[in-house]
């Protein structure tokens, strides 16, 4: 069967490939040309390139004297590292301190009405669903 779809697809002639047809040789109407601007305006997405290294990489145990060995920190100076990190920091002033407690302190209180009126509807519906 195979032998006849062979012999079958032998005898119908190649058709000649089309030319391509540049857009610019069609009419278009606005919308399609604004269509095509679009389009080329869209960055083109670049292909991923694999580089294959030809090797493994080394184990960090091989790696010799170039890998050193991090010190571990010692409570001291990591006491010492933050108290210069926070002396980097920027302290909001008394008033900034106050206008944000009162942010959000009313916050708070809006989700702990929300939440005990979930808790309300819930708890009624139970009852009048289980009796």
């Amino acid at each position: 069967m195979a032998e006849e779809q062979d012999q079958a697809n032998a005898d119908v002639p190649d058709e000649p490939t089309p030319e391509p047809v540049e857009l610019q040789d069609l009419p278009l109407t606005e919308a399609e040309q604004v269509a095509i601007d679009a389009a080329r305006a869209r960055p083109a997405r670049k292909a991923a390139t694999v580089d294959p290294k030809g090797h493994a990489t080394r184990k960090r145990s091989e790696a010799g004297p170039a890998a050193e060995k991090v010190k571990r920190t010692t409570p001291i100076q990591f006491t010492k590292e933050s108290v210069e990190e926070l002396r980097k920091v920027i302290w909001p002033t008394l008033s900034q301190l106050q206008q944000y407690f009162i942010v959000v302190l009313v916050f708070v209180l809006i989700i702990i009405a929300f939440v005990g009126a979930l808790d309300l509807l819930f708890g009624w519906a139970l009852l009048k669903t289980l009796g």
